[in-house]
């Protein structure tokens, strides 16, 4: 769970081994995790069925496998969800893409719902709107140990530049301040990279919130200092995570500015935070439905992927 300022992390490549494609990026580069006993598979398909057993209340899910608890709060006169939730092996935390193949192509999105009920999630979340138009197919994407896009621009005053979240092979998240061409490991830590997102800000690291959103280093700033539904993914521990969300505009309500969602997510504990894709593609799911459905509005837009947390029970038991 670090983050830290890029400065020359490419040289950290000559390090590196036991790649399953090459020694540094190539369009078609996958990770070989088979000699991790993950208890789901590193690829497209899903986890467990959630039994219905598991659903203790309208607001928790447990099995031996993985624990989750929704709970609710008002700040800034916005209604916002946290979702916490601690899972056994980091192969339940997922990503899954929309269409058929299930590959995280530039070109598909499905009903937000569908996707979620598809994965089989306990929880899930909208993902980083990896295909945005605005950064003109830029960015970093691994998801599921699989390399899908590395353009990233070289430094210079025009500079496309975000911040980049790391998941590791142990479930642990690294931020990644500003990166650019060049700088990304295939490695972090030692460790292989079973998703990479390309959004941000980074909101809180090492337990602290970030204060500074904006000026013209940064190349999307999220329209910081304006209120609008928001989400965002944190680490608390060693496979613990919480997820938090808010409503919005099209809920009758104003929304959070990044620095409320950072004072909120620092309030719950969280060593690590980073902003998702927001507005009306905010999801957060759970029991087969959408929890921040505040006045039960239907305004939610099609996806083109999910993070989800999903159930490995009765799957890869040893």
């Amino acid at each position: 769970m670090k983050t830290r300022r890029i400065i020359a992390l490419a040289a950290a490549v000559l390090l590196m081994g036991g790649m399953a494609a090459a020694d540094s990026w190539t369009d078609c580069f996958s990770y070989d995790f088979s000699d991790r006993a993950y208890r789901l598979p590193i690829n497209s398909e899903t986890g467990a069925k959630p039994k219905a057993e598991g659903y203790t209340s309208e607001t928790t899910y447990q099995d031996p496998t993985i624990q989750v608890e929704i709970t609710s709060g008002r700040e800034y006169d916005c209604d916002y969800w946290v979702a916490d939730i601690v899972i056994q092996d980091p192969s339940q935390l997922r990503t899954m893409a929309a269409g058929k193949d299930r590959n995280f192509a530039f070109n598909s999105t499905e009903d937000a719902l569908g996707l979620a009920k598809k994965s089989r999630a306990v929880v899930a979340i909208n993902g980083d709107y990896y295909t945005d138009a605005a950064r003109g197919g830029r960015g970093f994407v691994i998801r599921q140990g699989t390399l899908y896009l590395n353009k990233l621009e070289a430094a210079g005053k025009n500079s496309k530049l975000m911040d980049i979240l790391l998941v590791d092979e142990d479930g642990d998240f690294h931020g990644l301040h500003r990166p650019v061409d060049g700088e990304i490991p295939q490695r972090i830590d030692g460790k292989r990279i079973l998703n990479a997102f390309a959004f941000g800000p980074i909101l809180v690291e090492d337990g602290k919130r970030v204060t500074d959103y904006g000026g013209a280093e940064r190349w999307v700033e999220m329209k910081h200092s304006e209120t609008m539904q928001r989400m965002c993914i944190c680490q608390v521990g060693s496979l613990h995570y919480k997820v938090i969300c808010c409503s919005g505009r099209s809920y009758g309500q104003p929304g959070l500015t990044l620095d409320n969602l950072a004072r909120i997510a620092e309030a719950e504990g969280v060593q690590i935070a980073y902003n998702l894709d927001g507005g009306d593609s905010t999801l957060l799911y759970f029991n087969g439905d959408r929890v921040n459905n505040s006045n039960k509005r239907s305004s939610l837009r099609a996806l083109h992927d999910i993070i989800y947390f999903a159930s490995a029970e009765g799957v890869g038991e040893p």
